[in-house]
């Protein structure tokens, strides 16, 4: 058994790491537990130490693939991580992508298809034709297909809007902040600033889907609250705030590099965790649940929250390669929507049903040491293969900022629950703050 102990605001707090669990012990049992050897202490599987390629697994079905219909873009992002091209998607590319797909999805009744780019709406017309293609299909092969898209939102106009309502798309918007910050990071291709065309299609949007939500990518540090405060005034259902990644065809980190100058500075993002911790707990206390429900769908530790609540343990960062692919304008399919156009990355192509995912299949959990010996490991998973890689020259190596934060990100959830009373968890039960956790005979 392996657990991790600390200590949050005068509590002794536990992680058993195994089962996903949190809760509050008295100072001999903390001292007890602390004396039990850790993962670190203990040799690693034997896979791990004789063969970390492991055996080959039997293929997943895919049932989720990122569609870029075009590689262009109207916007110079000052952190993209993508290669500037102006091409687009032709449509029998796209109709075979989709036919590719409901073939690799074997039983799955259900696919997804998100719209991508590039900026997609620049090539609206191909959208609305794979979309009404991609029900037809599915629906002749008794499956369904739900749709999303990653937008600037510089183009949205009604026409737009009124096929995201029909087709009952999930919309991400990509905003980052006040005027100040989202033009200085998000400018035109003439260098003009964006905000003031957004706004407007923005809040056109949310009257027509007020569940869109909103990604904001952080590049100053000591600026979160004020961006994190200034797009939920706008009225978004979710904010989410990640720190930039560097791009791959910018020249990342070397392999086996460590930390290097694509290391951030993460202060601003911990701080703002902090103070959510002691909103959370303050919130909870005095049983306001509509302020509860509001901060869940904005808040930087619902995640955590959920994962111990529901002990849920993940060997994956996301799907990646595993059920999920990217489809270039050409075809070409690679690890996932971030990796597009690095032939390191490429897969296959959606004229070949050959595909090549191998690397995929295998769990930082059994390969990675720092990743198998990290109490945060079923929660964090090894990260963002993007990320890793642009920082640190390699899919499978977090940054050490990076595992900071997510190891903190679990123990500020810990200790959240840890300071949950019963009275506390029934309210969160009888309120439905948080979903009930899944019945494991639900399929």
């Amino acid at each position: 058994m392996s657990y991790h102990v600390f200590q949050y605001g005068g509590v002794n707090c536990v992680i058993d790491i195994e089962k996903m669990q949190a809760k509050a012990v008295d100072d001999l049992t903390a001292e007890a537990l602390k004396k039990i050897p850790s993962m670190q202490e203990r040799p690693l599987p034997s896979d791990l130490e004789e063969n970390p390629k492991k055996k080959k697994q039997e293929p997943l079905p895919i049932n989720s693939m990122a569609l870029f219909v075009t590689q262009a873009c109207n916007l110079r992002c000052t952190y993209c991580y993508e290669e500037k091209t102006s091409g687009c998607m032709e449509e029998k590319t796209a109709l075979r992508a989709v036919d590719w797909l409901l073939e690799h999805s074997g039983n799955i009744k259900k696919i997804y298809i998100s719209f991508f780019g590039g900026e997609p709406f620049l090539n609206f017309p191909l959208i609305k034709n794979v979309a009404a293609y991609a029900r037809k299909k599915a629906g002749a092969l008794d499956k369904s297909v739900a749709f999303a898209t990653t937008t600037n939102a510089t183009l949205l106009d009604e026409e737009m809007i009124l096929f995201l309502r029909e087709y009952d798309v999930h919309v991400l918007v990509s905003m980052d902040g006040p005027r100040e910050i989202h033009d200085q990071q998000r400018p035109f291709a003439d260098g003009r600033g964006s905000y003031d065309v957004i706004l407007p299609r923005v809040k056109k949007l949310l009257e027509v889907k007020p569940e869109t939500r909103v990604h904001a990518v952080l590049v100053d540090d000591s600026k979160t609250e004020l961006i994190n405060n200034a797009l939920k005034d706008i009225g978004f259902a979710e904010v989410t705030l990640l720190p930039a990644s560097a791009s791959e065809f910018q020249g990342g980190a070397e392999e086996g590099a460590g930390k290097t100058e694509q290391s951030r500075n993460l202060d601003g993002l911990l701080l703002e965790m902090e103070r959510e911790a002691e909103l959370w707990l303050n919130l909870v206390k005095n049983k306001d649940s509509k302020s509860l429900r509001d901060l869940r769908t904005k808040a930087q530790l619902s995640l955590p929250l959920i994962a111990l609540l529901h002990n849920k343990k993940k060997h994956y960062a996301c799907g990646a390669g595993i059920k999920y692919i990217a489809v270039s304008d050409t075809g070409d399919i690679y690890l996932c929507h971030r990796f597009v156009g690095q032939d390191e990355y490429k897969l296959g192509n959606v004229f070949n049903n050959d595909i090549d995912r191998e690397v995929c299949l295998e769990s930082p959990l059994t390969r990675v040491p720092a990743c198998a010996s990290c109490f945060a490991r079923y929660y964090c998973a090894g990260w963002c293969k993007h990320d890793n890689s642009t920082s640190c020259g390699s899919i499978w190596t977090p940054s050490e900022e990076i595992c900071l934060l997510k190891q903190r990100e679990l123990e500020l959830a810990a200790a959240l629950i840890c300071q949950f009373d019963e009275q506390d968890r029934t309210f969160l039960r009888e309120y439905e703050i948080f979903p009930p956790k899944p019945c494991p005979l639900d399929f």
